[in-house]
């Protein structure tokens, strides 16, 4: 098809202006003298020059519009696609057969690299001659390739055959259809079922996992992943050695049969022998289809002794627990009994211990403690540390947020734990007696610190009284944290605040009738559906009339009738007919005697407090073991008992090994945990309630001590040995792979470096960048083999490496069992271009689709004009009769020559 057009047609109305510009002067100068041939072919021809210069104006073209294509199919004939070469040649034989007349054809393979197996035109060859590196598939880089062979002035075409397995999988192959896209080069698709048939043969090594750094003495699994097609009987070898052999030596076989689908074969990797040691495991099974995939190495560092960080309340308490574990571990210890004195506390000072011990310490000793609490949670929930707590913290019943931020990771809770909706009633002696040297200020301090001891939860009833019970609000149990809507209250204010406000402003009024009082507490308590109420009588014991015997009398039913004990604090009273004393005992609860304001501390409070919740429990106790098959009680038949524990609940999401009971009352018993656990994150935390110290374990022969807690040390040390405040991760991915670091606090100051070995050599190092929250660098990793990585995290003066290994043992594209699919294909061609499943691929031309070329004319006609003026310059210039003469003697030069 031809066509002419103009590019400024509008200008063809130039040959006007110009023709008349040239005909009208000739035709004014025209008579009969010069009216002669040279002026009739000047005439014609400053016509003609006309006529040129406008259609060189008007932009004359001549279209060509061509048909003719070029095709080229690009062929993966990489390992993946080796059992479908044939279906390749048939696709091929399709499109070949296909193809228009005026078109020719050319086939290009790859694999890892690309060659030109068939020239355009040429003889069409098996792909099976093709000669490439079947290690990988480079999709990207064969397109590329395959577009430099097309010319101009022809259509272009690349038909892509494959599987849709890449082995770069970064992108490069959507922008390499891109490039095709603006090199108006049409792409097609071939997808190729490259997937295993259902009950094939095949058998390969998948994964193994597998701990890269443990600890001398700690026994660790390989589990390696091997994956069938169908039902094998395998042989697995494992080889094993050190870093300075030269030579694998076996160290052990399985032989055994798998299932179809994955299959889990394990190992126990020897860690007598502190080093690196290199590791290769293979498997064999008849009827294998392939046997690249068939091995796999690995690395595992082995370090010396653990490190453990132990925060203990006194120095017999230390020298206690380091005896346990002296010849396990480095035991690095501090001991703080009341003198806040400075421990490890960061994250980087932390990351360097295995373990952390607290032992029947007071953690407020500890200088920088909320600091310590947090780096703890760190450590224990992203590296995989061990939190270990042994005997009493000293953290029932304080309100204390380092107590708080701790309890909160631990597996049980301590103090207020066995409550069970606990229901505490605060009678308080209000009376005018109360008034006389300060009692009633004692008692108001009294009545307060016990108040702040409890926690939110508690149910309070508080009733102060004199001649008769005074505040009604107080008769209906809330909870201390509960908000109030009393009369008076302020906008948010709390039960527990609301009850200070009622303490502080009280005022002493006439009579005292404590048998009055101890009858309402009573009568408003007996039928509350509690697991547990108590009642404390704060007073001087001096009642307005003799009631005695009534009120002792009442105590005793509260106990025998409704389960509720009664206890009572003396203030500054000779008591002379003993009330107090008679009711508490009456009632089953204690008795306590203040006898100046000095006695009301912390100290006294807290032994109330424990009294009040059984919050220490000291008297010989059998142990339950709650979980036979625990780990912790490997070697372990039968546990003795113990002379004390500190009262606990398991939390629900608390793993309970061994458990002692607990008499709440006459007759209701529970089971409080003696030692627990719960994971944290990637690391554990556990809690033993008794002491290694004192008399709690007198009962524990020292073999049956050394053996438990040696246990408990074995399971709580971290499956990875982590001695940096930083992850190390790997992301293999092909002949590219991903080093990062995630800091546990991001410092986008720091810098991070790295250095990659292979076989030993330095073959990469540089600054790694940072993201967000991690650091990262894209390494080169085209070989199979060992590759080492070291990090080096550096801010301000502070300093740490990190080494780490991971082995190729064989390129994605031997993976038998990843599966690709038709998607695949349109996800790297973003819909650009048509995908077939079944080769018959359609190459007819669309309209849309030609070649089109165009010539213009503009310059040669403005060259033919200035030929023709010269010409016509030439005419006017020469007689006619001399042109006729000189072009006559042309003529008969050109006749003799013949």
């Amino acid at each position: 098809m031809r066509n002419i057009s103009f590019d400024n047609p509008y200008w063809l109305i130039l040959a006007i202006p110009l023709v008349l510009a040239v005909v009208i002067p000739f035709i004014i100068s025209a008579n009969k003298d010069n009216r002669s041939r040279g002026w009739i072919a000047s005439l014609v021809l400053h016509i003609v020059i006309s006529l040129a210069v406008t259609l060189a104006a008007a932009g004359l073209t001549y279209t060509a519009i061509m048909t003719r294509t070029k095709v080229y199919i690009v062929a993966d004939v990489s390992h993946s696609t080796e059992q479908k070469l044939d279906d390749i040649d048939a696709y091929i034989q399709q499109i070949a057969d296909s193809m228009p007349s005026n078109s020719r054809l050319g086939i290009v393979c790859f694999g890892r690299d690309s060659v030109i197996l068939t020239s355009s035109g040429g003889e069409i060859k098996s792909v099976r001659e093709a000669v490439v590196d079947k290690s990988g598939t480079n999709i990207a880089g064969a397109l590329d390739t395959a577009s430099t062979y097309f010319s101009e002035g022809e259509l272009k075409r690349i038909v892509l055959i494959t599987d849709g397995c890449d082995t770069a999988s970064d992108g490069s192959v959507i922008s390499a259809v891109e490039r095709l896209k603006a090199k108006n080069i049409k792409l097609d698709a071939v997808y190729v079922d490259s997937n295993l048939e259902a009950g094939s043969g095949e058998v390969q090594i998948s994964d193994a996992l597998y701990t890269g750094a443990t600890y001398l003495g700690y026994k660790t699994e390989l589990k390696l992943l091997i994956e069938a097609g169908s039902d094998s009987e395998v042989v697995v070898d494992l080889y094993a050695k050190s870093a300075d052999a030269e030579l694998y030596e076996k160290l052990d076989t399985a032989a055994t049969r798998i299932e179809a689908g994955v299959n889990i074969v394990s190992f126990n990797l020897p860690t007598d022998v502190a080093g690196t040691f290199d590791y290769k495991a293979t498997v064999s099974a008849s009827g294998d289809i392939s046997d690249k995939n068939n091995e796999i190495y690995l690395t595992q560092s082995i370090s010396g002794k653990r490190k453990i960080l132990l925060v203990s309340g006194s120095d017999t308490d230390a020298v206690a627990v380091m005896s346990l574990y002296s010849q396990q571990a480095e035991v690095d210890p501090y001991v703080v009994a009341g003198n806040r004195k400075s421990v490890p506390y960061t994250v980087e000072e932390l990351s360097e211990y295995d373990e952390i011990i607290l032992s029947n310490v007071d953690i407020r000793d500890i200088a920088n403690v909320g600091a310590f609490i947090d780096s703890v949670d760190i450590v224990v929930s992203q590296f995989g540390k061990s939190l270990i707590t042994i005997g009493d913290l000293q953290m029932q019943n304080k309100d204390d947020e380092a107590f708080r931020k701790l309890e909160e990771l631990l597996p049980i809770s301590f103090g207020n734990a066995n409550k069970d909706e606990k229901l505490y009633t605060i009678i308080l002696d209000v009376s005018r007696s109360m008034n006389d040297t300060n009692q009633l200020n004692i008692a108001k301090d009294a009545a307060t610190k016990l108040v702040s001891i409890l926690n939110d939860e508690d149910s309070v009833i508080y009733l102060p009284f004199a001649g008769k019970v005074l505040l009604e609000e107080g008769w209906k149990p809330m909870k201390l944290g509960d908000i109030v809507d009393f009369e008076g209250a302020t906008e948010g204010m709390t039960y527990r605040e609301w009850i200070y406000r009622e303490i502080r402003e009280a005022q002493p009024y006439q009579g005292t009738l404590i048998g009055a009082a101890l009858e309402q507490a009573y009568l408003h308590t007996k039928d509350l559906n509690f697991g547990e109420s108590q009642v404390m009588i704060i007073s001087d014991g001096l009642s307005y009339s003799h009631e005695n015997e009534d009120s002792v009398e009442l105590a005793r039913k509260m106990r025998e009738e409704a389960n509720i004990t009664v206890s009572a604090i003396s203030i500054i009273s000779n008591d002379p007919q003993n009330m107090l004393p008679a009711i508490a005992e009456a009632g089953g609860g204690d008795h306590y005697h203040v006898s100046s304001s000095t006695n009301i501390s912390e100290l006294v409070f807290a032994t109330i407090a424990d009294e009040l919740t059984d919050s220490i429990i000291e008297k010989k106790t059998p142990v339950k073991i709650v979980s036979y098959r625990d780990d912790t009680l490997k070697g372990i038949i039968s546990i003795s008992d113990v002379n004390g524990f500190v009262n606990s609940k398991a939390k629900a999401d608390a793993v309970t090994v061994l458990s002692v009971p607990y008499e709440k009352s006459e007759t209701t018993t529970v089971d409080v945990p003696l030692y627990a656990y719960r994971d944290h994150g990637n690391g554990r935390i556990s809690s033993f309630t008794s002491s290694v110290s004192g008399k709690w374990l007198n009962g524990w022969s020292n073999t049956e001590k050394s053996k438990f807690f040696a246990n408990v040390l074995d399971t709580n040390t971290p499956e990875e040995r982590i001695d940096r405040p930083f992850d190390v991760n790997v992301i293999y991915g092909g002949d590219h792979s991903t080093i990062e670091i995630l800091p546990s606090n991001v410092n986008p100051r720091a810098k991070a470096t790295f250095e990659l070995t292979y076989l030993g050599e330095v073959v990469e190092s540089g600054s790694m960048t940072f993201d967000r929250n991690r650091y990262y660098a894209e390494i080169d990793t085209p070989e199979l083999g060992k590759y080492g990585v070291k990090i080096t995290y550096t801010y301000g003066t502070h300093s740490f490496d990190a080494e780490t290994y991971f082995n190729v043992s064989y390129h994605p594209e031997y993976d038998s069992f990843t599966t690709y699919d038709i998607a695949d294909l349109y996800n790297m061609t973003r819909s650009v271009s048509s995908v077939w499943k079944d080769g018959n691929v359609d190459l007819s031309v669309n309209k849309d689709e030609v070649a089109t070329y165009k010539y213009s004319f503009a310059i040669p006609l403005l060259i033919m004009a200035v030929a023709l003026l010269v010409i016509d310059i030439f005419i006017r210039k020469t007689p006619w009769r001399d042109i006729v003469h000189f072009f006559g003697k042309l003529k008969r030069k050109g006749e003799s020559k013949k």
